[in-house]
């Protein structure tokens, strides 16, 4: 049957809710489908980035309250390089730029969350929504495509009945094991295998343990027990990944009473109570599709790119890529964009995480210049290597400039909030940097086209706000300087307008200075906050250069709405 609903999302994780929710604001119904019966218990992902909590907060969801329910920045502040979790301790880093001084460039600094609490959060928003339907116990078997729609089996977990129905598009966020990836036939590029791990969720009340050493990774090299430990909760929930040889053992011989040997092990103590969750087993690997659709099927977060966890990049591009593709499906789906506007997804994401999953791979490295200072290169003496070392640390020559050296993993603010855009559609954008080329920490704002709009605080209204609120998700915005006067008025084009001055004040805020524009300039700005395009409002046909510059961004031939 042909479904009222124009979008099926497949898989109810941080990507597929977030797209739901964009849809949704945007006007535009969609169905979400997940194969689990409730949320994962395992606390998986845990640091939810400024990104990412900035388009929630557009979305309509409470980044605050998001923060509230992550740990505190004293808690999960820290990053530190131990023998086991009661020392010796080797050095240490922070973690991430989680205090006041980030807001200076964002108004929500990262937090750490786990995944599931994440995701409750994000369900909150779905069920509550009348644009999205939600089903659970429901997995996508099989789908085929025709040039106006794809057509979908669904079937119930637990009856087994099947339904088929019809879609105009299809977004698959079913993980990184992504069948739907897989039924399409587009393949992954990249290390398929780094290292295998198991995965310890365990819960226990390590407080005692690590108040004078708080922090939310524990980086383990007592040769007793390598891997890292997770704090999510320093009271009650942690996950130990501990890295197992596959073609010496199996994920099966890691039963409770092993797991357990090793979770006291990392400890270094055994006057705790601990409890086992879940044991788990999975592959590092650093992977992007080399392709992000194939007909009307986009693949969005864990299916389309899969990245060491090193660095937190791989929730968080996930929802980057939400919110790129799904302004382009609402536009194109409301008749106001080319259906060719959809090929600037893959475009404009594409290199996103190539340039994530690249800084990934050398984070995973770095670890190992530690490992080797730390247990040496002899495997049969490592253990008299780690206890010389671990005698006193101080005199181990290196070791400052080695755990140093860990930083960028630790501090990818621009990686982050710093992301920029360039296809087709961003007409005038310079072409993206090699990845080696790009800063990982250093964030520098800029109101260039290709680039987010930069968070700055104004005055709207009496109110403190970020100039993020000036922008619409569901249409274009137009910011203009303080005397662009009449040069944009009257276009006859549905688009936001805010002008500083008369719509908002500046608070310090020095249009030319910071936008590098005259103060009769302008900026339009795309749904998802990114620059399309930019004016001084000096020419006489400032208002057709506007029109072509929409029609540009929605990839409509600019001639044809002249």
């Amino acid at each position: 049957m042909t479904s009222d609903i124009p979008v099926l999302i497949i898989g109810a994780g941080p990507a597929g809710q977030l797209s739901a929710l964009s849809l949704a604001r945007q006007g535009v119904a969609s169905e979400i489908i997940d194969r689990r019966s409730a949320i994962s218990t395992a606390p998986k992902a845990h640091a939810v980035n400024a990104r990412t909590l900035e388009i929630c907060q557009s979305l309509g969801i409470d980044a605050q309250a998001i923060r509230a329910a992550g740990a505190s920045a004293n808690d999960a502040g820290w990053v530190r390089f131990m023998g086991k979790l009661t020392g010796p301790e080797f050095g240490s880093l922070p973690y991430e730029r989680q205090d006041d001084d980030a807001l200076d460039s964002t108004p929500f600094p990262l937090t750490n969350i786990p995944q599931p609490k994440f995701e409750a959060i994000l369900e909150q928003a779905t069920t509550a929504d009348p644009l999205i339907s939600f089903s659970r116990n429901a997995t996508c078997t099989s789908l085929s495509q025709t040039s106006d729609g794809v057509s979908v089996t669904i079937e119930d977990a637990k009856t087994g009945n099947t339904v088929q129905k019809s879609y105009a598009y299809v977004i698959a966020a079913d993980g990184a094991g992504s069948p739907t990836r897989q039924a399409l036939g587009i393949a992954m590029d990249g290390p398929e295998v780094i290292e295998n791990f198991i995965t310890i969720h365990f819960e226990a009340d390590l407080r005692s343990l690590t108040d004078a050493r708080p922090g939310v990774l524990y980086f383990l090299f007592d040769p007793d027990t390598q891997g890292v430990l997770i704090a999510y909760d320093r009271g009650k929930t942690w996950v130990l990944m501990h890295s197992y040889d596959p073609s010496t053992e199996t994920a099966a011989d890691y039963d409770e009473a092993r797991c357990r040997d090793l979770v006291t092990k990392a400890i270094g103590s055994t006057d705790v109570q601990v409890d086992i969750c879940t044991i788990g087993s999975w592959a590092m690997s650093a992977q992007v599709a080399e392709s992000y659709s194939k007909g009307r099927v986009f693949l969005v977060g864990d299916a389309a790119h899969r990245f060491p966890p090193t660095g937190g990049l791989g929730l968080n591009t996930g929802a980057g890529d939400a919110q790129n593709l799904t302004w382009k499906l609402a536009s194109v789906l409301k008749g106001q964009a080319s259906p060719e506007l959809l090929d600037t997804y893959e475009a404009e994401r594409q290199p996103i995480a190539r340039i994530n999953s690249e800084q990934s791979l050398t984070n995973a490295s770095k670890i190992f210049d530690l490992i080797i200072l730390l247990l040496g290169l002899d495997p049969e003496k490592t253990a008299e290597h780690y206890e010389a070392v671990s005698a006193d640390p101080s005199k181990v020559e290196g070791l400052p400039d080695a755990v140093e050296a860990q930083r960028p993993h630790f501090d990818s603010f621009n990686l982050q909030i710093g992301y920029r855009y360039a296809s087709s559609a961003l007409k005038g954008a310079d072409p993206l940097p090699p990845a080696a080329e790009i800063e990982t920490s250093q964030f520098h704002p800029s109101w260039n086209i290709g680039e987010h709009v930069p968070h700055h605080w104004v005055l709207r209204n009496g109110k403190r706000v970020s100039t993020h609120d000036m922008l619409t998700i569901d249409t274009f915005t137009l910011l203009t300087g303080p005397k662009a006067n009449g040069a944009f008025q009257d276009t006859g084009l549905d688009i936001s307008s805010c002008q500083q001055g008369t719509d908002f004040g500046d608070e310090g805020f020095d249009w030319q200075a910071r936008t590098g524009l005259p103060e009769t300039g302008a900026v339009l700005v795309r749904p998802d906050g990114h620059i399309a395009a930019r004016f001084t409002g000096a020419e006489d046909n400032t208002q057709q250069l506007l029109k072509n510059a929409l029609a540009s961004a929605l990839s409509i031939n600019a001639g044809e709405n002249a």
